[in-house]
């Protein structure tokens, strides 16, 4: 896997999903679209275990120093961590599953961005409600963030499709030498 190509989409994604932040606001206030889940979903139903593995746990460490929590004093709260586990928990989901996909179909990006992002998010959802019971510095309703977490994830589902071409398209680029039998055992 060539690690420059990763990084330089990684960070175009991360750009892309700061600044589209508020042009993708489904008007609720916390429904947007992942511009990163679809890149961890196309590096992990191509790339071999361990450069997938760390690409979850750097893309999900960003995220986490990206996404602060509020706190009730007014200020934020950063936990490196939630994110990370979230995408290492999805990526897992995905190598279980990834001998049964049709790697290069818009359609498999779109449902395992879907469900990646959902798996991430409860993930999240989980770590901070847990690290709240006994402490209320932040400002968290778990119901209402897994209501915008469901439908994020299924936001993410159009970005993942219209990601998913730009990904096809760069995939030589990333230089994914893969060694996953197919159903005929020829390497692809």
């Amino acid at each position: 896997m060539n690690w420059i190509v990763f990084i330089l989409m990684g960070w175009v994604c991360f750009g892309l999903e700061l600044a589209l932040l508020p042009v993708f606001d489904a008007g609720s206030g916390g429904v947007h679209p992942s511009m990163v889940v679809p890149l961890l979903v196309f590096v992990a139903i191509n790339a071999p275990r361990k450069p997938t593995l760390w690409c979850a746990i750097l893309l999900g460490i960003v995220m986490d120093l990206l996404k602060p929590i509020p706190a009730v004093d007014g200020g934020t709260l950063t936990v490196i961590g939630p994110h990370a586990l979230g995408y290492l928990l999805g990526v897992h989901f995905i190598m279980a599953v990834r001998g049964m996909l049709i790697r290069r179909n818009p359609l498999t990006m779109v449902v395992m961005s879907i469900l990646v992002m959902l798996i991430a998010q409860i993930v999240v959802i989980a770590i901070f409600t847990a690290r709240g019971i006994g402490d209320s510095s932040l400002v968290w309703d778990a119901g209402t963030k897994l209501q915008q977490g469901l439908f994020s994830s299924l936001y993410t589902g159009i970005s993942a499709l219209l990601l998913s071409f730009l990904f096809f398209a760069l995939g030589p680029f990333f230089g994914f030498a893969s060694t996953v039998p197919t159903r005929f055992a020829r390497h692809i």
